[in-house]
């Protein structure tokens, strides 16, 4: 017998109120895809005292030129179009953008607004901007630290990760990024050593739980296969017998825990000195670089503004 053998087809319904919320959804959504209120919120930011404050934090050895400020800008708001947006939960600003309509605006004039965006968006004086600069005073204050407690900022203070990151580099830190999800094998990870300090480490993950890592001669083999690693630096090749640094296990990572090494692999303490790092101690994923000075000659390293951490 057929599953559908008696089995009826009704319609739903759909109430004039749900037609009525999808507008300010569409509208939202609208809002959110087109980049129009990241830039209603990074135009009201302060990038040019942003600026100013990492020029005196820095110590520069010579003062910022007018197109070095433009450059530090545009990283601010590269930045924090990250921060606030790219990291946020899932439809976090739909969500409460939509709620606000649904409070301020008729539905009819929604639906309106959602029919004519692209007119409405070429009109600096449109009732679109006005809603902006509206939500933006009424709301943001609220929803600003819920965002900004997803990230976090360090500065490298080491060569453990050199190449990959040098000392001086400042990097955001996704907090959220193990919340739903598991830490990858190439990921750069900020971790606590579980100690009394809690010290922070920066590392990239090798091994995950159950991964069997071998060392031989400066070689890491996962899971019996030599690693490719494109991104290690040596500053030693003459293998040291009997030390974990050259030579190490076989051993297996354990349950919820990672291996984790530093790229510039003689000039790290990690994995093969402290042991696999468990998952509650992972601060978060290194994602991208937003500023970097040399230490030795106090100049901005201006190539390495808003690179990918791979």
């Amino acid at each position: 017998m057929s599953f559908w053998t008696g089995c009826s087809e009704t319609s739903l319904a759909v109430s004039d109120s749900d037609r009525e919320h999808e507008s300010f959804q569409q509208l939202a959504r609208l809002e959110v895809s087109s980049d129009r209120l990241s830039h209603a919120i990074t135009e009201q930011a302060d990038a040019v005292g942003y600026s100013h404050q990492l020029e005196r934090q820095s110590d520069l050895a010579c003062p910022l030129t007018g197109d070095d400020m433009t450059r530090i800008e545009e990283s601010f708001v590269h930045s924090l179009k990250v921060m606030l947006f790219d990291l946020a939960p899932h439809n976090f600003w739909e969500h409460h953008l939509a709620d606000y309509y649904a409070e301020t605006v008729p539905a009819a004039e929604t639906q309106r607004l959602v029919d004519e965006y692209e007119q409405h968006v070429r009109d600096s004086s449109s009732r679109l901007q006005e809603l902006r600069e509206s939500f933006i005073k009424n709301r943001l204050p609220d929803l600003l630290p819920v965002v900004r407690a997803r990230s976090q900022r360090y500065q490298i203070p080491s060569e453990a990760m050199v190449p990959t990151l040098l000392p001086g580099d400042h990097v955001i830190v996704h907090r959220a990024a193990y919340q739903e999800a598991v830490p990858q094998q190439g990921d750069v990870i900020v971790y606590r050593y579980p100690d009394e300090d809690g010290q922070r480490f920066l590392h990239r993950v090798i091994g995950a739980p159950g991964d069997v890592i071998e060392i031989r001669d400066q070689v890491v083999f996962v899971n019996r296969e030599a690693l490719a690693e494109p991104y290690i630096q040596h500053t030693d090749r003459s293998s040291i017998a009997a030390n974990v640094r050259d030579h190490l296990g076989p051993i297996t990572v354990p349950d919820e825990s990672y291996f984790v090494l530093g790229d510039n692999r003689e000039e790290s303490l990690d994995s093969r000195f402290l042991g696999p790092i468990r998952k509650e101690h992972i601060v978060g994923r290194v994602l991208f670089v937003y500023w970097s000075v040399d230490p030795s000659t106090k100049t901005p390293r201006w190539d390495r503004l808003n690179q990918l951490v791979r």
